[in-house]
């Protein structure tokens, strides 16, 4: 069985935001149609000017007021747009680090890879992706209220801008593959030498007594220019397509002007006409050129989607059924392995309420492993049943189940919050009740020591083994739990205090499941034994 037990879900991040987007869409496509608007104003003036056609005074009224609306969209289309990104930005960074969270650990150079991901390619997603989608949207629609303004003008005039427009806009397009191609090798460049850099940084001491700093620098360095390498290809494909995309614009102002002349010479066109197809030409090279450059950045972002769909994904969790008491876990002929090799063979064994058990065995034979199962904590795919009132667990709500349990590992984590924070961990538990468990536990001391202080990374580390062990269990205890799972939890106490643990757990009202390696013989009574 899987030890999720769930079917992968994706979420679309970009739908918690439609309402803005919309609003960012109409105020965009508006702006388009003004900007094509004005030039066709401005033409009509010139030309009441120049024939005498038309109230000269009624066109230059319109031509402030569209100006005048064109500086209001703009503000408006920009700000609708900063705003998109951030609270996109958010959404995507919290949905991120929710799915990384249910994942549970993961090693440190997986962890330096997200919060790259995390801190560089969302905004990158965000802005050239999705944001992006929109701009070719405007730009496109721009395009179109130009074409249609031109052939009013002239066939021939709209031909020419139309026609190479479409030419700028296909250059992107033949270039995508590659350009898709380049910003993933990029992106898997920086993603590993932020990995290497990480676990040598990790390492520092053991690089230094080891002599194996020449080493280091030859990895960080051949990493570097593998990054170095794969940013060139990427740049250099990016010159070609703004090159390419910028010759077209400079041979489409050659072909108007050269053919505007000639139809105002055959006087099939007036002054105006001209005046308005260069003021429209204009209008649509900043988008035409933007246009290359949206499809390119879309292009180049589709890997950063999807492996931002990769790291979204969650496992669903199927189970319904709510625990309330916990009566027995049952454990039917369970075996697991990972890479082919057996950690937990056929075993079978029912825990009851109340009872202690003691979990023994040889270094490696799947004692913690088991633990982590019943936890629902361990990857990988198991053999048999685990059942909690005659539940399968995979069928349970592990937030029912959790909050009736206390885990702790033989290497408990402490976060960066205050001492109080670490051990309640935001449940409602009493001030009595959180200071009498510390003084349970005989660290009544760091009340004085810590009181509302952060733990930043120097405290943490001039805490003894012995003394984030007992932490971890009192952030066990405060919930007051219904079974414990506890792994080699008085590894690092010595015998006093060790002994008073045991006697303190022993005395719970739980069901306590405990791997053990250093016995004391005169509470060794007290347990069942379950030998691995």
């Amino acid at each position: 069985m899987s030890i999720y037990g769930g079917n992968m879900k994706k979420q679309k991040i970009f739908l918690k935001n439609k309402q803005l987007l919309g609003f960012y869409l109409v105020v965009g496509v508006l702006f388009s149609v003004i900007s094509v608007v004005a030039p066709s104003i401005s033409g009509e003036l010139v030309n009441a000017v120049i024939y005498r056609q038309g109230d000269v005074k009624v066109y230059l009224f319109l031509l402030v007021l569209t100006y005048i609306l064109l500086l209001l969209f703009s503000i408006a289309d920009q700000y609708f747009f900063q705003y998109f990104q951030i609270k996109e930005k958010n959404a995507m960074r919290n949905e991120l680090f929710q799915a990384s969270l249910k994942r549970g650990n993961q090693e440190k150079e997986q962890i330096a890879a997200f919060t790259s991901f995390v801190n560089n390619d969302v905004p990158n997603i965000v802005e050239n992706y999705y944001g992006g989608t929109v701009d070719i949207i405007k730009c496109v629609c721009i395009i179109i209220c130009v074409a249609l303004e031109l052939f009013q003008i002239h066939w021939l005039l709209a031909v020419i801008i139309f026609g190479s427009s479409i030419l700028i806009i296909m250059i992107p397009n033949i270039m995508r593959g590659y350009a898709s191609k380049n910003r993933k090798n990029y992106g898997e460049a920086l993603e590993k030498f932020n990995a290497v850099q990480q676990s040598l940084l990790s390492g520092a001491e053991t690089v230094k007594v080891c002599l194996y700093r020449s080493n280091a620098k030859r990895m960080i360095e051949n990493k570097n220019n593998e990054i170095e390498k794969e940013e060139k290809r990427l740049r250099n494909c990016q010159v070609s397509v703004y090159g390419l995309a910028g010759g077209m614009q400079i041979l489409k102002r050659f072909l108007i002007l050269a053919v505007g002349v000639y139809l105002i010479y055959r006087n099939i066109i007036k002054v105006g006409g001209l005046l308005v197809a260069v003021q429209l030409a204009e209008v649509l090279a900043a988008p035409a050129e933007t246009l290359a450059y949206l499809l390119n950045a879309k292009n180049e972002a589709r890997p950063l989607v999807e492996k931002y769909e990769q790291l979204a994904e969650t496992e669903e969790d199927r189970g319904k059924t709510d625990i309330n008491d916990i009566e027995d876990i049952c454990v039917e002929h369970l075996s697991y392995g990972r890479n082919g090799v057996k950690i937990i063979k056929d075993v079978s064994f029912t825990f009851e309420k109340g009872r202690k058990y003691m979990l023994t065995g040889s270094s490696g034979s799947g004692k913690s492993t088991f633990l982590r199962l019943i936890g629902k904590l361990q990857e990988g795919t198991y053999q048999g049943n685990i059942r909690i009132n005659g539940i399968l667990l995979e069928e349970i709500n592990m937030d029912s189940l959790y909050g009736k349990m206390g885990i702790v590992f033989q290497e408990p984590y402490l976060f960066g919050f205050s001492l109080k924070e670490n051990i309640i961990m935001g449940r409602n538990v009493k001030d009595s009740d959180y200071e009498a468990i510390l003084k349970k536990l005989n660290l009544g001391y760091l009340l004085e020591r810590f009181s509302d202080v952060e733990l930043d990374t120097e405290m943490v580390a001039k805490l003894s083994g012995g003394e984030k062990q007992r932490i971890a269990l009192a952030r066990a205890m405060v919930g007051k739990p219904q079974v414990y799972l506890l792994d080699e939890i008085t590894s690092s106490l010595d015998e006093q205090n060790a002994r008073e643990m045991e006697e303190i757990l022993l005395a719970e009202d739980a069901m306590v499941l405990y791997v053990c390696h250093k016995i004391i013989p005169e509470l060794k009574g007290q347990y069942e034994m379950l030998t691995f």
